[in-house]
């Protein structure tokens, strides 16, 4: 096969615009890891660059994290919509967070879920965890728990661990499937397992109360402990109950149970989570309980 000067002139031409792109590309991508994030960004607004959906997200969450430029959720925003527009379905993700949130634009949450519902589509697991959430709430879509769960398993699937607890919690309630405790556990120590804080709390009240799973102290003890170091408030109530009572086999340690008392007060001042027996079933059952604590919003 014979090929022209012409043509082979154009090839290599191409060949070289194809790999200053690339390069710069992976030239910003390099920046950006190591923090140095306005080199990063002069990379990323070359012209050429922003031909990459990928590029077009890394500079929306720049300006929303304020890295290397000033922070500015509306410019973020922008950025993100730009990517998602091109079917990134990260940014098609982040730029759903936005409109729930309000961030840079006007809070809506039906464009919320358009855009999530894009990204879910495309397998992207913390899109199916939203889908999930906002189907078992009825928030901008009708209730439906059977569908809820679809999405959560397809979340946890594509490696959205603490999607493993909110399954579990379909079957300790029996929502939109069989009352299964037992089942219940089994998802708890999938999630637990795999380090999220949540599922390790629900998975030590499990081993506590014997719920669904043989009672045993030893591994009540642990679970909770790993729960509470990884942040969990309910787990650290769990632990000020148990030293102050002695439950699970343990001596009474008035300090031990002060120190994990103060720690959960601490952490909440942080989070702002108030109400604590109540706020995750709340949420998980549609009550807006960031809304009950600004009545002034």
């Amino acid at each position: 096969m014979k090929v022209s000067l012409k043509t082979f002139g154009f090839l290599l031409l191409f060949s070289f615009n194809f790999s200053t792109f690339a390069h710069s590309i992976n030239e910003g991508m390099r920046l950006f890891e190591a923090g140095h994030y306005k080199e990063a960004m002069a990379r990323f607004m070359k012209p050429d660059a922003q031909k990459n959906p990928d590029v077009l997200n890394h500079i929306g969450y720049m300006y929303n994290k304020g890295l290397g430029v000033e922070k500015n959720w509306q410019t973020g925003a922008q950025w993100y919509e730009k990517a998602a527009e091109m079917g990134f379905r990260v940014a098609q993700y982040n730029v759903g967070v936005a409109y729930e949130k309000g961030h840079g634009v006007q809070k809506n949450i039906p464009k919320a879920l358009k855009w999530f519902s894009k990204s879910a589509e495309q397998g992207y697991a913390k899109a199916e965890a939203k889908m999930g959430y906002y189907t078992v709430t009825g928030t901008g879509v009708k209730q439906d728990f059977g569908e809820a769960l679809r999405w959560y398993r397809r979340a946890a699937e594509h490696g959205d661990i603490a999607s493993y607890a909110d399954i579990g919690h379909f079957y300790a309630d029996g929502n939109g499937v069989k009352k299964d405790k037992n089942r219940a556990a089994q998802y708890y120590i999938m999630g637990a397992e795999k380090g999220d804080p949540e599922a390790q709390y629900w998975l030590g009240r499990a081993y506590q109360l014997g719920r669904g799973i043989k009672h045993d102290s030893a591994r009540a003890l642990y679970w909770l402990n790993r729960a509470a170091d990884n942040g969990n408030t309910l787990a650290m109530d769990a632990l000020t109950r148990i030293y102050n009572s002695g439950a699970l086999d343990q001596p009474i340690d008035h300090e031990l149970a002060a120190r994990w008392a103060e720690k959960a007060i601490e952490t909440r001042k942080q989070t702002g989570e108030s109400d604590p027996d109540l706020v995750k079933r709340l949420r998980f059952f549609g009550v807006d309980v960031d809304r009950m604590k600004k009545p002034h919003e």
